[in-house]
């Protein structure tokens, strides 16, 4: 439900939008394409969201903006988010309207 709302929202406010169902198809998406943002959760199958955002900030250049979007709210594992590279965190139900401003605001899209 998550991803359909991400999706639905982004390609509503104009954006391309390539989805990965798990951190390995994100890993393969961010070598095949020009990527200018990633949205991840924490919890997904093979690569985890902290592992992703690890790779991210560790072998690409320039850096892609990122932002977590999860059920996760504790603030331990936001601070990890953060200190990997994350630029902001989204806890589930989030507000469309919100991620979708964040987004513009991380790609120069205002």
């Amino acid at each position: 439900m998550t991803l359909r709302t991400i999706e639905f929202s982004l390609k509503k406010a104009g954006f391309n939008v390539f989805k990965a169902l798990d951190g390995v198809q994100g890993v393969r998406i961010l070598g095949e394409e020009e990527i200018d943002l990633v949205i991840t959760d924490i919890n997904m199958p093979y690569t985890k969201g902290l592992e992703l955002i690890r790779h991210i900030n560790t072998n690409l250049e320039p850096k892609i903006p990122v932002i977590v979007v999860t059920g996760i709210t504790n603030s331990e594992t936001r601070a990890h988010a953060t200190e990997l590279g994350a630029k902001a965190y989204l806890t589930k139900p989030f507000d469309p309207v919100v991620m979708v401003n964040m987004v513009k605001s991380l790609t120069g899209e205002n």
